[in-house]
């Protein structure tokens, strides 16, 4: 269903430029970021002999991949959160070179700069904050019971100027609609603050 939508639906109703992101609760699991955004990378940007790609750990980044850069690095001039499209690799120095149209900028990035983006064919509702696309895919299953908050089911839709799509069960939707609390993040900031 998923590629359907992202690869016929979606750009068939409103173009092939049209910018689709989908948008998981969650990092991990069947449906997290990590497993959605290999599986979208498998079918819209597959490995090819012509298509250079560098292993950084366990993810594989290729020339046309959607990435997004995980931290703020004023030296590059990219920050936490921003998306754009690896336009070059150069595998032997482990290099290469990200277009990020926000900006309408290239940014060379060296071997110690790759370890500060991830593939951003998913992203989680978290990350997305901030942000627009045109059309957003939101997939809302009982799996994601750890993260499901109304704040969520709000802020997921509203990051499309176009289209929201949210596949799932009842259920899941249900369990989100219900909890208005959100989860507590465990910090050391009041010991730090005193």
């Amino acid at each position: 269903m998923i590629k359907h939508l992202y690869e016929k639906s979606i750009p068939k109703n409103f173009g092939k430029n049209c910018e689709i992101q989908l948008l998981s609760p969650m990092t991990k699991g069947t449906l997290g970021t990590v497993k959605l955004n290999m599986l979208i990378q498998n079918f819209l940007n597959p490995k090819r002999e012509e298509k250079k790609q560098i292993i950084v750990g366990d993810k594989i980044f290729r020339e046309g991949d959607r990435v997004i850069h995980c931290r703020n690095n004023y030296e590059l001039g990219v920050f936490n959160g921003d998306i754009g499209t690896i336009r070059e690799i150069n595998a032997e120095e482990m290099t290469c070179k990200i277009y990020f149209p926000i900006d309408d900028k290239t940014v060379s990035y060296k071997q110690v700069d790759i370890f500060e983006i991830d593939l951003a064919y998913a992203i989680t509702i978290h990350k997305s904050q901030g942000s627009e696309f045109d059309a957003v895919i939101i997939p809302l299953f009982t799996q994601h019971y750890k993260m499901l908050y109304r704040n969520l089911i709000y802020t997921g839709p509203t990051r499309a100027k176009k289209l929201a799509v949210i596949i799932g069960g009842r259920n899941a939707f249900a369990m989100a609609i219900k909890n208005k609390s959100t989860s507590q993040r465990q910090t050391a900031l009041k010991q730090l603050i005193r």
